[in-house]
């Protein structure tokens, strides 16, 4: 399953308006928030359609998972499904299994988790948390007006341009070219995004940029933010681009039309059966688009090629600039 897909949810007071474009979507906020209405909303037009009062339009199957239903196993409900949106609301613990996240991977669906606890067996982006918001802007309609908001647009702030210490989510190409390109900075790899923080508690003072995979950080960010505001005597930065394969791809290094629209909209192209992340996509394109050129791309060690200094500055490029590196 590819693809962005929008749905509209409305009944005679309120509308619910939003796209979903990866095959993790994840709904936070507190409650009274709009969140177990949309899904109600969603559920009864499922299950009787217009006599339930409400209209939905979507470009997509869907599916929606209620506590309701504990009686029956979330297997026999959701295994036979295909290229389908799930809905499944709070409270329903075996999204924190091993067993669910499996699933979640090799289904090929595209799942909407209601869930305000960090789902630390899957691998979501950051760039897809979102909270439900008012927007009172609508003068086209007359009901309440509710559309997602991501959560994390606004990260990450940039506020620390010189680091002493650099710290990579692992030690493969994107640490390795930090290590080419941060002279003045120690770069450090944390061996996995799940060793970050603790990572950082080695570090007894110093400015520290983080640099990891926004495409999967998206069960760490919170916890990892948390960590970060009581730091006093550390100013700390957390960037999360998509992957380090996406910013080469970005860089105009490789010039390709096709690439262009890739880059332009991934979710017609990421299928969702074959990569739980858009970091895979990205990593196994790159691969794809150099494996006949002199500097075939390897994740486990960057081809000298990408240090050359004309292709340095295109990487740069795609760096914040509020970043700043000697070059």
């Amino acid at each position: 399953m590819k693809g962005k897909y929008h749905f509209r949810v409305r009944s005679k007071k309120v509308v619910f308006e939003f796209d979903i474009r990866r095959n993790i979507t994840v709904l936070k906020g507190d409650s009274a928030t709009g969140k177990t209405t949309l899904l109600h909303m969603l559920y009864e037009y499922l299950r009787v359609g217009r006599e339930s009062g409400y209209a939905v339009t979507a470009d997509v199957s869907y599916y929606v998972y209620l506590r309701r239903e504990v009686g029956r196993d979330w297997k026999d409900a959701l295994l036979q499904l295909q290229d389908t949106v799930i809905f499944i609301e709070e409270n329903n613990e075996f999204v924190f299994s091993r067993e669910f996240a499996e699933f979640v991977k090799k289904s090929g669906n595209y799942f909407v988790l209601v869930n305000r606890a960090p789902l630390k067996m899957l691998p979501y982006s950051i760039h897809e948390i979102y909270e439900i918001v008012t927007n009172g802007k609508r003068a086209d309609v007359k009901e309440s007006y509710h559309e997602l908001k991501e959560i994390y647009s606004n990260y990450p702030i940039i506020e620390n341009n010189k680091m002493n210490y650099v710290i990579t989510e692992d030690s493969n190409s994107g640490c390795q070219f930090l290590s080419h390109v941060c002279k003045e900075s120690r770069v450090v790899s944390a061996n996995g995004n799940g060793n970050i923080i603790n990572t950082i508690k080695e570090i007894v003072e110093g400015d520290i940029l983080i640099v990891a995979d926004g495409a999967a950080f998206g069960a760490l960010i919170e916890i990892c933010l948390e960590y970060l505001e009581k730091q006093k005597n550390k100013r700390i930065t957390i960037w999360l681009p998509e992957s380090f394969e996406y910013l080469i791809l970005k860089s105009k290094m490789i010039v390709s039309e096709e690439l262009e629209k890739i880059l332009e909209s991934p979710s017609d192209y990421v299928e969702s059966e074959k990569y739980e992340s858009w970091e895979r996509y990205f990593t196994e394109l790159l691969i794809l688009l150099t494996e006949n050129t002199s500097h075939r791309y390897s994740k486990h060690s960057l081809d000298g090629f990408y240090m050359q200094e004309k292709n340095v500055k295109k990487i740069l490029s795609t760096f914040p600039k509020e970043i700043k590196i000697e070059k």
